[in-house]
């Protein structure tokens, strides 16, 4: 067992943090979106037991401002990941030459998953920015 090569030998070359980071940016920050999106709208048109007629412009630019962060971060985690995925390539020795079954070895597979995480939440996340600038939030 002590003469056997490691199946993915370059294993070490990205930290687990980097990793952690690419497959759990975007989902984190999404939810994290929807919640604070939700409270914020909810604290500021529904103060007491009756609707506030708020101006909509504090509102607006307040989830605007969450929207962009969850958008840079959705970005951030897709770019880490890109980067680990591509400083992974060599893992295994020839699977770089195939399409995307070369997530063999844990690095690559958590690199690719964040790839494609980033990707999912950054749609949601867009769907989000859309619903933040057509619907009203303090409709009465």
């Amino acid at each position: 067992m002590s003469g056997a090569a490691h199946p993915a030998p370059d294993d070490t070359r990205i930290g687990f943090w980097p990793l952690m980071f690419g497959a759990c940016a975007a989902p984190i920050v999404w939810l994290g979106q929807v919640m604070l999106g939700y409270g914020v709208t909810a604290y500021l048109c529904y103060p007491a037991d009756h609707p506030q007629n708020q101006s909509p412009a504090p509102i607006f630019i307040v989830l605007i401002a969450f929207d962009l962060v969850a958008l840079a971060v959705c970005a951030a985690g897709g770019a880490v990941s890109w980067w680990a995925w591509r400083r992974t390539r060599n893992e295994k020795q020839g699977s770089h030459r195939h399409a995307l079954h070369a997530g063999e070895g844990r690095a690559r597979f958590m690199a690719l998953w964040g790839i494609m995480s980033s990707l999912w939440f950054l749609g949601a996340v867009v769907f989000n920015i859309i619903a933040s600038i057509a619907v009203p939030p303090c409709a009465s």
